[in-house]
C-alpha cells in the first residue's frame, strides 16, 4: 500500500476523495464532491473546484486553479499559476504551461499555452 499524505494546512472537503499515494501540500483547497486520483501531486496553493475529477498520476503545480465540474485526464501536468475554467475537459498526458488560461476542452497528448490557451505541440515526447 502507498501512503496518502495530506498536510494539515490543506483544506479538503469531507465529501471529496483523495486516492492512495497522493501528496497534498499546504494551502491546497479541494472542493466538494471532487475526486483526486492515485499518485497525484497537488503542490502549494493549488485549488480544485467542486464536482471535479483529477486522474491518476497528475501534477498540479503551485497556484494552479482547476474550476468546478472539470475533468483532468491521467498523467496531466498543470503548470504553475494556470487556470482551467468551469466545465472543461483536459485529455490524458497533456501539458498546460505555466500561466495559461484554458477556455476550451484540451485533447489528449498535447501541450497548450497562452491566454487563451492554444495547442503549441502535439504528440508530447516520451508519452
Amino acid at each position: 500500500k502507498f501512503a496518502t499524505i495530506i498536510h494539515p494546512g490543506a483544506r479538503i472537503s469531507r465529501k471529496a476523495v483523495v486516492a492512495e499515494g497522493s501528496v497534498i501540500f499546504p494551502g491546497v483547497i479541494v472542493g466538494t464532491r471532487t475526486t483526486i486520483g492515485r499518485h497525484v501531486i497537488a503542490n502549494r496553493g493549488a485549488m480544485v473546484g467542486h464536482h471535479t475529477s483529477i486522474g491518476d498520476f497528475c501534477s498540479l503545480m503551485p497556484g494552479s486553479n482547476i474550476a468546478g465540474a472539470c475533468e483532468v485526464g491521467e498523467g496531466t501536468y498543470v503548470g504553475m499559476g494556470s487556470l482551467v475554467l468551469d466545465h472543461k475537459k483536459v485529455g490524458a498526458h497533456s501539458v498546460i504551461a505555466a500561466g495559461s488560461v484554458v477556455t476550451k476542452d484540451v485533447p489528449a497528448n498535447v501541450q497548450v499555452q497562452g491566454v487563451p490557451a492554444r495547442i503549441v505541440r502535439t504528440e508530447i515526447e516520451g508519452r
